[in-house]
């Protein structure tokens, strides 16, 4: 059995993106939308665990999903019970993330949805 947790961090990562989608585009579709790709990479991640390599230094895994706009991290552990996956970060891509880019700049244009 596969189980899932989330750390603190992540829940965190979590709403602050939840919270640019909605101050952004004003829609709770567009929040629902991130939402149901969210849940859906999850299915993925328990499905496939070993799927996303290993980093070598951090000994994290990495996921891309919505169309590439976002950024699971996590890492597996297997325990007697089943696998373990403990859900660290989570990353929009149209945010800065200074932490893991440090060279990214913010663009000033108006973005389409």
């Amino acid at each position: 059995m596969t189980r899932f947790f989330f750390t603190e961090n992540y829940n965190s990562a979590l709403e602050r993106i939840e919270d640019h989608i909605f101050s952004t585009t004003q829609s709770l579709d567009q929040v629902s939308r991130f939402l149901d790709e969210h849940d859906q990479v999850l299915l993925f991640i328990e499905s496939n665990p070993n799927t996303p390599t290993m980093h070598s230094l951090t000994g994290d895994q990495t996921w891309l999903f919505g169309d590439g706009r976002y950024r699971i991290f996590f890492k597996t552990a297997l325990r007697k019970d089943g696998i373990h996956i403990y859900l660290t970060h989570l990353i929009d891509n149209r945010q800065a993330n200074i932490d893991f880019y440090p060279d990214n700049k913010i663009p000033t244009y108006d973005e389409e949805s």
